[in-house]
């Protein structure tokens, strides 16, 4: 009798623990059915989640369950973000907050989410990966990726350094993040060199083909945001105003680009004040 109770019990409270992630699902559609479905027409989604606060205590023992199901939504609705609502952090946040030690929603939130160069963005990434940093301690990439996208969006010398210093201490870290970190405290590398030896240290350490052709893209872009500055002063100087376009720009010669890069990107150029917009197609 008592080992039939026993039984009973175990059943009754897997029962329970079921019942209650079918809650948490449902709940879950309740939310994401205020905004606009899903669409293989790529319209734009928006999507209203759990706070994270809220997880540790509604997971019910299935954390890491409920972070694959958040990591799968999440690359469905990739397709469909705008780039600038807020909620694909607010994915990010409750996955690593489920299953910390889940390295490549880190990665994938520091090379995707921060869009044009949006530093304010990039931060409150840097909030997130800080925590991801502390746990696996045994990453060398969580580190070496962010000082990357802090360089490529600054050009400053910190916090990158910061970062890529953490790298280089990590005891895995292949040979070329030392070297690259070294060099670049030296200041024996800068600009698009510096830019180069970072994405190329990723490019060769990864065999994951979605991380190998956000850096390409990322240093594609980064060389034409050079080569326009110069460009763009160049003809300043010699004509006493800012070009209208990249096509005149490049009609005189000031700028060349291989066809690629401009079959690859849309740039726009502000005439009143040179400054100007490097966008992916």
């Amino acid at each position: 009798m008592k080992k039939l109770l026993e039984n009973n019990l175990k059943y009754i409270t897997g029962f329970f623990f079921v019942f209650f992630f079918a809650i948490i699902v449902t709940l879950q559609y309740r939310y994401d059915a205020l905004a606009s479905p899903f669409s293989t027409k790529l319209k734009s989604v928006d999507r209203t989640l759990m706070p994270e606060e809220a997880l540790p205590y509604i997971n019910f023992g299935f954390s890491v369950m409920i972070a694959d199901y958040y990591w799968i939504t999440a690359i469905q609705d990739f397709v469909a973000w705008n780039g600038k609502n807020t909620f694909f952090l607010e994915y990010i946040k409750n996955i690593t907050t489920l299953d910390p030690k889940f390295e490549y929603p880190y990665l994938f939130a520091i090379l995707v989410i921060p869009q044009n160069k949006d530093v304010i963005m990039l931060d409150k990434i840097a909030v997130i990966v800080d925590k991801g940093i502390q746990i696996i301690t045994t990453s060398w990439k969580l580190p070496y990726y962010l000082g990357t996208q802090y360089y490529l969006f600054t050009k400053s010398f910190t916090p990158a350094v910061n970062y890529l210093e953490i790298a280089a201490k990590t005891s895995n870290a292949p040979s070329g993040v030392y070297l690259t970190y070294s060099s670049f405290v030296s200041k024996n590398i800068e600009g698009y060199k510096a830019s180069k030896e970072f994405i190329k240290v990723i490019y060769n350490n990864t065999d994951n083909e979605t991380i190998k052709k956000l850096v390409t893209s990322g240093v594609e872009e980064t060389v034409v945001s050079q080569m326009l500055e110069k460009g763009i002063f160049a003809y300043k100087t010699k004509y006493g105003r800012y070009p209208k376009n990249i096509e005149e720009l490049a009609g005189l010669n000031y700028i060349s680009l291989p066809k690629e890069l401009l079959e690859s990107f849309t740039i726009s150029i502000d005439q009143k004040n040179g400054s100007f917009r490097v966008v992916a197609k």
